[in-house]
């Protein structure tokens, strides 16, 4: 009697399930991974599964617009390779239809077939029906996403239009104030803060002011000094992306804090910015000698001379090149004997700083004014309208006083004093003097040894020269005359 073969049951590995646990904040206890966890557990053992088993794979303080591939967590998961994965919802898993539809590229891969579920049932793969329910389900979670950042960016935009602080620490020198916990914060001017700023102001203004000696009192550095002053944070304005935020008008600057700097000044300070850029190759270290930077070498033309020692500890200066050397009693004499005898004669000019009146917001709000009273005459009569057309005669005549007076730009203009220019080289440092040097185009070249009997002999003074030009000999040396003009020089407003 034969019986018939025993056939095996087949063969069933056992699931290798997974839990995809995604948190973007973690000040928001209503979807904490805890509570996730749990929900996933719960779906699981309903299932008929062992929650135990489950393996979990979490990126905390991840965006639900995160593309997967950069998210560790399910990278990690991907990996394992696993036959189920459960989420707690929809947009735990992504909130980015494409991103989406990688995963579910990814698990239904053939031989594969991983089913992906979530807990609150809105999602299981395992069938046609509940694959396109997911579809649909991630696009309506990516629209809200971006109505989500639409909303956001609006509610930026009309803070700022308000002349709000949105959020972090206000800028120096200001500070934050509300009228209460819960009002919004505006940038009130900081009043231990700002007196330090204005005196600052004054020093880098002042006849030898530069970001080194105006900044030494600030509780900021001399780079961060030298970005407040030329953004326009002291004029009380806001950039945003690398624009000024204005009013509706596209015009006017939303005014977001008192101003520190009113526009007189703020030019002022524009014009010092540029007096005091240097390009990197010409200016001369705090430590380097006083003619460093405008000495060139007559033999090789293209060496700078630096300074050095001499062999008994005296300072000179030497060719880049090798070329040769001088020594710096005989060249920095004949530099300031050349300055006085072409230039000492000259009268020291004041800069008058006019202008700098903004009345463009008044302006505008009496123009909208007068049209609605031009408008509210052609509806009225009697009294009324003989009202109407005296406020109307009044509303011209200050739109013209204004307009007369309205002058934004800022117009610098020179004026002599009664201080000679030699006069304020002996009264200068090595700073201001090199300033001056460099406003007055010096150019010293030194021929080798050999060239002269004497070591003055080797010396060609020059000047007008442009930093990016090559020298060229359009007067005698130390046999200029004094010019009739003369590139004016500015001095502090106190002066």
């Amino acid at each position: 009697m034969h019986t018939a073969a025993h056939v095996p049951a087949t063969f069933q590995p056992a699931p290798r399930i997974a839990i995809s646990l995604r948190l973007s904040r973690a000040d928001d206890a209503s979807t904490s991974l805890d509570v996730q966890r749990k929900a996933c557990h719960a779906s699981i053992e309903l299932a008929g599964f062992d929650p135990s088993t489950a393996v979990e794979f979490i990126d905390d303080g991840v965006s639900g617009a995160t593309p997967l591939a950069d998210r560790e967590g399910m990278s990690e998961l991907m990996a394992y390779q696993p036959t189920h994965v459960w989420a707690w919802k929809l947009d735990r898993y992504s909130r980015s239809v494409r991103e989406f539809l990688q995963l579910v590229e990814w698990a239904e891969t053939p031989n594969k077939r991983v089913v992906l579920a979530t807990a609150d049932g809105s999602l299981n793969t395992g069938t046609p029906g509940g694959r396109l329910i997911a579809l649909i389900l991630v696009a309506l979670a990516e629209w809200e996403r971006q109505m989500m950042t639409e909303r956001i960016l609006a509610a930026h935009k009309e803070r700022r239009e308000q002349g709000r602080w949105i959020s972090g620490n206000a800028p120096f020198p200001f500070k934050t104030v509300r009228e209460h916990a819960k009002a919004p914060a505006y940038l009130d001017a900081d009043s231990a803060m700002v007196p330090l700023v204005i005196k600052a102001v004054g020093v880098l203004l002042a006849d030898g002011g530069n970001l080194a000696n105006s900044s030494k009192d600030l509780p900021i550095g001399r780079q961060q000094w030298k970005k407040l002053l030329s953004g326009v944070v002291l004029r009380g304005w806001r950039k945003f992306k690398g624009e000024l935020v204005v009013q509706d008008d596209g015009v006017t600057p939303v005014q977001f804090a008192p101003a520190v700097l009113d526009a007189v000044t703020y030019a002022r300070v524009q014009q010092k910015l540029k007096e005091l850029a240097r390009p990197e190759t010409d200016a001369p270290r705090s430590d380097a000698p006083f003619l460093a930077g405008y000495m060139r070498c007559g033999k090789c033309k293209t060496g700078h001379f630096n300074g050095g020692q001499s062999s008994r500890k005296k300072p000179l200066y030497k060719c880049e090149n090798g070329c040769g050397s001088i020594m710096a009693d005989i060249v920095t004499p004949m530099v300031a004997d050349a300055f006085r005898e072409n230039f000492g004669t000259e009268r020291l000019m004041r800069a008058v700083h006019t202008g700098g009146v903004d009345h463009s917001a008044a302006l505008e709000d009496l123009e909208a004014s007068r049209q609605r009273i031009v408008t509210a005459i052609a509806l009225v009569g009697g009294p009324a309208l003989e009202d109407l057309t005296a406020k109307l005669t009044e509303t011209n005549a200050t739109i013209e006083r204004l307009s007369a007076e309205h002058a934004p730009e800022v117009t610098t203009t020179y004026e002599p004093t009664g201080s000679m220019l030699f006069e304020a080289w002996d009264g200068a440092d090595q700073d201001r003097r090199r300033t001056m040097l460099t406003e007055h185009g010096l150019r010293v070249t030194v021929a080798p040894a050999k060239a002269a009997k004497t070591a003055a002999g080797r010396v060609t003074i020059e000047w007008g020269v442009k930093p990016e030009e090559k020298p060229k000999r359009t007067r005698k040396p130390h046999r200029l005359a004094v010019p009739t003009e003369s590139a004016p020089r500015e001095l502090p407003a106190a002066a």
